[in-house]
């Protein structure tokens, strides 16, 4: 074999070597990359106490989550207006009101967005329930919550039965109904 044969013969497996070594890279980091993204844990628990904190309304008045969740419990929609989940979870949670299933006094939405992007969110989505904002970050900055969207069904107690993340299950209005008033 010549020189030239020899040398074209090397280049080629060395870039066949190349190519499987960057695939053998990649799924590495790809895996590793999945372990590392995972969603943060909810910072609240069932049986936990909903924190009362202050909100502002679209009018920019300040009001007390606890006065919005008591006597009669209350569907608490953490969300963003920018995060498609949260527009599926709000359109979920709409369905139950248009169905009688809850009524819309008992639902309302927390938000870090300032009303200017709450109002029109609402609006285009045929939302009618409130979304409050948490300016001062606090449930961010005292709790950690982080990611959206984010559901908690909160009894009449002022505590919290029940906590999900999930955007697309029908909602079972009996449940609801249920935990509600524990």
């Amino acid at each position: 074999m010549s020189y030239f044969t020899r040398s074209r013969v090397t280049v080629w497996l060395a870039l066949v070597a190349a190519v499987f070594a960057g695939l053998y890279v990649g799924r590495a980091l790809r895996a590793r990359t999945h372990s590392v993204v995972e969603p943060p844990p909810f910072p609240f628990h069932v049986g936990d106490v909903m924190p009362d904190v202050a909100l502002v309304d679209s009018l920019g008045a300040r009001v007390q989550s606890a006065t919005l969740v008591q006597p009669d419990g209350a569907v608490v929609l953490f969300l963003d207006p920018e995060c498609d989940g949260c527009t599926a979870m709000s359109a979920r949670w709409e369905h139950a009101i248009a169905d009688g299933a809850i009524d819309t006094a008992r639902v309302f939405g927390i938000s870090r967005a300032p009303a200017a992007a709450t109002q029109p969110y609402r609006s285009a989505h045929g939302l009618s329930y409130p979304i409050y904002q948490d300016v001062e970050d606090t449930f961010l900055g005292r709790y950690g919550l982080a990611s959206y969207p984010l559901e908690i069904v909160v009894g009449q107690s002022g505590t919290i039965r029940s906590l999900s993340d999930d955007s697309v299950t029908p909602i079972d209005a009996e449940e609801v109904r249920r935990l509600l008033t524990e």
